[in-house]
């Protein structure tokens, strides 16, 4: 028997992180894989980022993940979003190059020292005493291991769909794991069922470009990864249009066609990412529905019909393509299509992504009941690290809500029930103008450190430029601005320039000049204010540009940020505050049975996780806390 340290299962972009991240600890680490070329496949839509996931991804890049600098590399476009939103909005968006993300993915992964890469279908762990001890392929072969990670993402007794059509498999063409599943079940561990779908792909040259809105990237964007260095990005457009009227009509007609009407499909899907038949369905007064048109590789003419997901079968698909603007003569390449999954509730997990049933055994990814690649590649990464710490006899890293998206994504999936695969989103995080996209190297540079694979030089150069901004935070409350003649008038030259492009008539009002002294960081607050034109008012210092945004922010959006400071604060106490594992929540009187059976079944850790747990209310809460505190 060939012996690991780690058995990651499953290639996908949950695969590759655990993978990388045991290999980068130094231990002996085997990835599996069904099908060697579709090593960090996007079966979906090749994109990386947008609202929630930006953060993610730009996370993962700062705690020495892999997405984060390969997908700066490898992309056709990126787009810095949702900047008139406010500061805790703002997010980056790439479209990726489905071929070279995945054929330079494989390159690292098979260079990467202490990793193996092995072809196989794994059917079965090896167990003893609740404790793995290793896998078996279908071949019979065994293989050791100290931990096992599962990413099995849609392969768990998977069934693809189209139409009437539903046969096994785990991706169009790709066969799925169906003895897995039946042995998870002998372990002890409860399954459920969610299913997901994907677009037709068609041909380029089959579109009319005139009918349609381009959308190009920026050619320097905000990148996801603080090791990238470019001078320019690629900025390959992207097309918009819509639906039709007419799409509607013919989508109605063909609703008794579609295997959610049928029933064939009986599973929940993203909700977030709904097919086109929901639309219709849910909203059949709505006629103009988004439609993006996204090439896949410079190497392909391969288009995806962002807007379009559907499963119903090919004429259908074909009569409702026509009709869209500019689709009228488009040719499909691949139809789109439906697949429905196994997955391990998350509730099953420790925070480290450990299962409770078994000792050694992770799951990280869409086995998990989430969607997208980001969430998927976070996880990896998490259950990784955490893996190989565990072998090496380190402390096992958990990130909580207060400090990073990575927190509220594995927080809510163990303690909060979603009836569809779960989906992160800025509406999820209670201190998301803490959680920002621009200020992830501050709130988790301890953390990086810890876990150590970020590239050093890097490591030291964030922490510098985090003494760079407390030290001229501190310099800039330490310095007084007042209310001079002079500096009115500088003000008010200041407000007319900013104001010139719009003819704007500029009334000399009290909004425009100072009536007191302030400190020059509380004069930074004002909003025609920036670090360059302090320059005028006070002596500035030379600051890299890292710097200075954070500088600018830290005054501007301050009351609030010292708000949420104070709210996190609270949170960090119920977080500190342990609930013994032998804790006897029947004998606590007062408790709701709801809030028993949830507190049993979720088996909280801290006060804080219990209060997160559905049934669980502020009341059970403070019960709770007089107990511990006696």
């Amino acid at each position: 028997m060939k012996n690991y340290d780690i058995i990651v299962v499953g290639a996908g972009h949950a695969g590759v992180e655990a993978a990388l991240a045991a290999a980068r600890h130094g231990l002996k680490t085997a990835l599996f894989t069904i099908y060697l070329d579709n090593i960090a496949m996007m079966s979906c839509n090749p994109s990386v980022g947008g609202p929630g996931k930006s953060h993610l991804v730009s996370e993962l890049g700062m705690l020495g993940g892999e997405m984060a600098r390969h997908i700066d590399n490898y992309n056709l476009q990126l787009k810095n979003l949702n900047h008139t939103k406010g500061l805790a909005s703002r997010i980056t968006r790439a479209q990726a190059d489905k071929y070279w993300y995945r054929i330079k993915m494989r390159e690292i992964i098979e260079k990467q020292e202490n990793l193996d890469l092995v072809q196989g279908i794994v059917v079965d762990l090896i167990v003893e005493n609740k404790k793995v001890m290793g896998v078996e392929d279908n071949l019979g072969i065994k293989y050791g291991a100290k931990a096992v990670v599962l990413c099995t993402g849609t392969f768990l007794d998977g069934e693809y769909v189209m139409g009437d059509v539903k046969y096994s498999s785990g991706r169009q063409g790709e066969p799925a794991s169906v003895d897995l599943p039946d042995r998870l079940v002998e372990y002890g561990f409860e399954l459920d069922r969610y299913q997901t779908a994907t677009p037709p792909r068609i041909d380029k040259s089959s579109i009319d470009f005139s009918k349609t809105e381009e959308l190009k990237g920026e050619d320097k964007p905000r990148y996801f990864s603080y090791e990238t260095k470019k001078e320019y990005n690629s900025t390959l457009p992207t097309w918009l249009t819509f639906t039709t009227p007419e799409t509607i009509r013919v989508g109605q007609e063909m609703l008794k066609y579609s295997p959610i009407v049928t029933g064939i499909v009986s599973t929940k899907g993203p909700r977030h990412c709904p097919s086109l038949d929901r639309k219709i369905m849910n909203f059949p007064e709505k006629t103009n529905h988004q439609i993006f048109l996204e090439q896949e590789s410079v190497e392909s003419d391969e288009i995806y019909i962002n807007g379009f997901t559907t499963a119903m079968p090919p004429f259908a698909q074909e009569a409702m393509l026509k009709t869209i603007s500019g689709l009228e003569n488009a040719k499909i390449v691949r139809y789109g299509y439906a697949v429905e999954y196994n997955f391990v509730p998350a509730y099953q997990l420790k925070l480290t992504l450990e299962t409770k049933v078994l000792d050694g055994l992770y799951t990280a990814g869409t086995i998990n009941g989430t969607s997208g690649y980001e969430e998927a590649a976070c996880q990896g990464f998490m259950a990784g690290v955490n893996a190989a710490r565990k072998i090496l006899g380190k402390k096992e890293i958990v990130i909580d809500r207060s400090e990073g998206y990575i927190g509220v994504l594995i927080d809510d999936i163990i303690n909060k029930k979603t009836p569809e695969p779960y989906r992160v989103l800025p509406s999820r995080a209670e201190y998301r103008l803490t959680l920002r996209q621009d200020n992830i190297f501050i709130r988790l540079l301890e953390k990086a450190k810890e876990i150590g694979l970020l590239n050093a030089e890097k490591l030291t150069e964030l922490e510098n430029t985090c003494q760079e901004i407390e030290n001229e935070i501190e310099r800039l409350k330490s310095i007084t601005v007042y209310p001079t003649k002079e500096n009115n008038e500088k003000l008010l030259e200041i407000v007319e320039k900013q104001n010139q492009s719009e003819s704007a008539e500029i009334e000399k009002t009290s909004k425009n000049s100072m009536n007191s002294p302030v400190s020059a960081f509380e004069f930074l607050a004002r909003k025609e204010i920036n670090y360059n034109n302090l320059s005028e008012f006070v002596k500035t210092v030379k600051l890299s540009d890292l710097a200075k945004e954070q500088v600018e922010i830290n005054a501007k959006y301050n009351v609030f940020i010292e708000r949420e400071k104070a709210q996190i604060e609270k949170f960090k106490k119920l977080e500190k505050m342990i609930i013994p594992k032998d804790f006897d929540y029947e004998s606590v009187k007062g408790l709701s049975n709801i809030a028993i059976s949830g507190l049993i079944y979720g088996q909280p850790e801290t006060i804080g996780q219990a209060s997160r747990i559905s049934g669980v209310t502020y009341n059970d809460i403070s019960l709770l806390i007089a107990i511990l505190k006696n």
